[in-house]
């Protein structure tokens, strides 16, 4: 099955609630954690404040990975030649606690652990000290105007009326970058849906006062998606600003299926 590179998810290592969720990929792409990923699983008592900051933990958390950075993700449909190895399972379906639990058809060696319990993003994790990357067809390059029409977005709020898990992880990713960009200074939002999302947040945990920094948009449209589509390809330029400093986030474009402000300086699609 070929498949093409794309930015992490913000979202891969979050769990959410007590249901099913999706795919956390999209057919067709694979993405690649820089961070140990799998067990063991380390307590935090052993790891230390130290440790895990130097894994990028800041916050006490239960146990931790050990495991080798540079595990590949893909979606669960666009694996072949594996077979299930038993034993694994929590609630609803597989958690991957027990470590691998996909093997190789031909020699029986694991090679991935499937995740689709509840809570979790339905995904295959490839052990990458088993799997090796080899060359295939170059993607397809569409135009914004296209990926736009075909619908490729989430909206914030789903059916039931509560905010979309996908948002919710975006949103808490883009306000940690935000509060980094706002260097402890008041922010003023545009109205819209960035005051929907920030504006609580940001009243409580900057200082009151006037604003010294503006939050402004670094593309043309009003929202601009970073890609998470091997197809979706955005050729406009940022747009440009007046002298008033502008608090844009120094996102690393960690992709999402929603929408967020990308850094031109720092997301190809958008320079």
């Amino acid at each position: 099955m070929p498949v093409s590179r794309v930015a992490l998810p913000v979202r891969a290592r979050h769990h959410f609630g007590h249901e099913m969720l999706p795919a956390l990929m999209e057919s067709g792409t694979y993405a690649v954690d820089p961070e140990p990923r799998g067990g063991p699983w380390i307590p935090w008592d052993e790891v230390g404040e130290e440790g895990a900051a130097a894994l990028g933990v800041f916050a006490p958390v239960y146990s931790l990975f050990s495991g080798p950075p540079g595990a590949v993700v893909v979606a669960p449909g666009d694996v072949r030649g594996t077979g299930l190895i038993p034993g694994d399972g929590y609630c609803l379906g597989l958690d991957g606690r027990d470590g691998p639990n996909l093997a190789c058809e031909e020699c029986g060696r694991p090679v991935a652990t499937r995740l689709d319990d509840c809570s979790l993003w339905q995904a295959v994790w490839l052990n990458p000290t088993a799997v090796r990357r080899v060359p295939g067809p170059a993607p397809r390059i569409t135009d914004w105007e296209t990926v736009v029409e075909e619908g490729h977005s989430t909206p914030p709020i789903e059916q039931p009326g509560h905010w979309s898990p996908q948002w919710e992880a975006a949103a808490g990713v883009a306000l940690a970058h935000l509060l980094v960009a706002s260097a402890g200074a008041r922010v003023s939002l545009p109205g819209g849906l960035a005051t929907d999302m920030f504006g609580r947040a940001l009243d409580t945990l900057l200082p009151p006062g006037r604003p010294a920094r503006t939050l402004a948009r670094v593309c043309p449209r009003r929202v601009c998606r970073v890609r998470t589509s091997p197809s979706c390809r955005c050729t406009r330029r940022p747009a440009r600003h007046g002298s008033r400093p502008a608090a844009r986030r120094p996102y690393r474009c960690p992709p999402t299926c929603g929408w967020a402000w990308p850094s031109p300086r720092t997301c190809p699609d958008c320079r």
